[in-house]
């Protein structure tokens, strides 16, 4: 049987594997005595703090995590700089490429994977998660890929700040206004003392109910608070009415002076991305007719007053205020960051851990990833969870992640930039079909997958939350899987014809050991699974390279890592 056949067979005896709990094994620094504190356990503990904290952990990573420590590596990572995509993207449109949304896609993708910033890159994609905005509206998706890539610049930039300057950055953000149409978003109109138009309502909305504080309110632990047994609502449909008042007058950046006028602007790239303009009375008296903000009197959420008569950029500074101090912030956002990065039911206590260090006067986004990150239930998974036993614990891996830990754990080398300046990291792409998911590609503001939701059967039934489950079905499984063979089959190191359009992985590892199957499975494991491949697995991914009688050296080094990346255990974070 040709190998590649074999291989796809090997896959269903896969499926019914046992999950593995980590092995361990021991690292030592000949003549090292500066072992810091917090030095991770082992190699394989350092690898699966790595894949929490970043697009997939490398051999070289894992090194210096483990002469770093925790502590000194997060530190680090919080002090670097933000690897950028916009300049890059905008210089290749310049230069005369065609403005398509694979040049924003290949940026981001190479950052993904070779960015020294990789803490930070991890955050804007979580944060890219809870602050929606998509490729997937027209007017955004045809027009406006600099900006939108510019948009996830400004995620990458903001991320360790405190989360109201980040909410504040994207309420500001064009890309943001033209998505959930707060930009050029104008006062009521009111004809012969009678109202004929309202403020759109859709961005006071979502910057309540997935932005900051969600539908109902929350004890700091995320357990609903009740009265009379039943959830408390955060607002009502009033509050939405008055708040959309708020979001009013905003337009180009740009516009009040290139050209003038309120529909003008926005004919240069910063133009389309700078924070909008807003024609309220900072530009104009109140009794203007060029007047586009509302400025009455607003009572907002919490029954909190916005006074009549300030400029626009007071209005918003005051209710992003009143949103940011709401106690529910601090639960809300940081359950949905600990999904993100660790698991995806976190424990009660764990929640409220994190939503301490949120709140803690002084403290930013930066102090609340240390936290999830260096907590105990991140560091060390609560027991039992071994290769029999860790029901709830872990989180389903997004495709998009298992991509980027193949590059990475096996040193892709990306093709060599094209005239434009373009480096090709996509190959054919189509990953939102393919995997159900890609950056900046949501379907809709409610993102790929909700939180909350549950997968029904054994997950529902337990009362589980399982958010990337909710894209995994029959369809995305089979192309999810073609994908992956796209990028190991057809694209490693040493072909003979190499495809000029993705990266190549370096197989060597495996490849030197073709005629020691169980060689080639220990390399696997400890790239790719942290030393936590099961026996079972083990053993039938041993059994499939040694039956793979005349398969080359490199089809048993693409197989092994194929079907690995398709088995149940690598798709499991834990």
């Amino acid at each position: 049987m040709h190998a590649a056949r074999k291989t796809i067979a090997y896959v269903f005896a896969l499926g019914f594997a046992p999950l593995a709990g980590a092995t361990v094994h021991d690292q030592v620094f000949k003549g090292r005595f500066d072992i810091p504190a917090d030095q991770p356990a082992s190699v394989n503990a350092a690898a699966r703090f790595l894949t929490q904290a970043t697009f997939g952990p490398t051999q070289a990573d894992i090194a210096y995590l483990m002469a770093q420590g925790y502590g000194e590596w997060i530190d680090e990572q919080l002090s670097r700089p933000a690897t950028i995509g916009e300049p890059t993207v905008e210089a290749i449109v310049n230069a005369g490429e065609k403005v398509t949304n694979a040049i924003r896609l290949n940026r981001f993708f190479w950052q993904a994977v070779y960015a020294p910033d990789q803490l930070r890159q991890r955050m804007a994609y979580a944060l890219s998660q809870i602050f929606v905005v998509s490729d997937q509206a027209s007017d955004i998706g045809n027009n406006y890929m600099v900006p939108l890539s510019q948009y996830q610049d400004m995620l990458a930039e903001s991320a360790f700040l405190p989360y109201a300057q980040v909410l504040f950055n994207v309420t500001w953000h064009p890309i943001m206004g033209r998505y959930l149409n707060a930009f050029r978003n104008v006062k009521a109109t009111i004809v012969g003392g009678v109202q004929t138009t309202s403020p759109d309502e859709n961005y006071a909305r979502e910057v309540m109910q997935l932005f900051s504080i969600g539908l109902i309110e929350r004890n700091q632990d995320f357990s609903p608070v009740l009265q009379g047994g039943q959830p408390v609502p955060t607002y009502d449909q009033n509050v939405i009415t008055q708040m959309a008042k708020v979001f009013t007058g905003f337009t180009w950046s740009d516009a009040p002076t290139n050209p003038p006028g309120f529909y003008g602007g926005g004919l240069t790239f910063a133009g389309e991305y700078d924070p909008m303009a807003c024609w309220g009375t900072e530009l104009f008296p109140a009794s203007s007719n060029q007047m586009r903000h509302d400025i009455t009197v607003k009572t907002v959420l919490r029954g909190a007053t916005i006074v009549a008569n300030q400029t626009c950029a007071q209005d918003v500074t005051d209710e992003l205020a009143i949103i940011a101090t709401h106690p529910n912030v601090a639960p809300f956002i940081s359950r949905q960051l600990i999904q993100r990065f660790v698991e995806s039911n976190p424990s009660p206590a764990y929640i409220q851990r994190i939503a301490a260090v949120f709140d803690a006067p002084g403290n930013d986004l930066g102090d609340v990833i240390k936290a999830i990150l260096t907590d105990p239930e991140a560091v060390n998974p609560p027991p039992p969870c071994d290769s029999a036993n860790c029901d709830g614990y872990g989180k389903l891996r997004e495709p998009v992640l298992r991509l980027t830990e193949l590059w990475r754990a096996f040193n892709a080398q990306a093709p060599a930039p094209d005239p434009y300046g373009q480096i090709a990291m996509i190959g054919n792409g189509g990953f939102l079909g393919n995997f159900g998911q890609a950056p900046l590609e949501s379907p809709t503001v409610f993102n790929f997958y909700l939180p909350d939701y549950q997968q029904p059967g054994t997950f529902a039934d337990n009362g589980l939350y399982s958010p990337e489950l909710q894209i995994t079905n029959e369809s995305t499984t089979y192309t999810t899987a073609d994908t992956y063979y796209g990028f190991t089959a057809k694209a490693y190191q040493g072909m003979p014809t190499p495809p000029t359009d993705r990266p190549l992985i370096d197989m060597s590892s495996l490849v030197a050991n073709a005629a020691n199957p169980a060689a080639m499975v220990a390399t696997v494991n400890a790239d790719l699974f942290y030393g936590g491949m099961s026996a079972s697995m083990q053993s039938t991914l041993t059994n499939m390279l040694t039956n793979l009688s005349g398969a080359t050296a490199q089809e048993k080094a693409w197989s092994a890592i194929y079907v690995a990346m398709l088995s149940p255990e690598f798709a499991v974070q834990r």
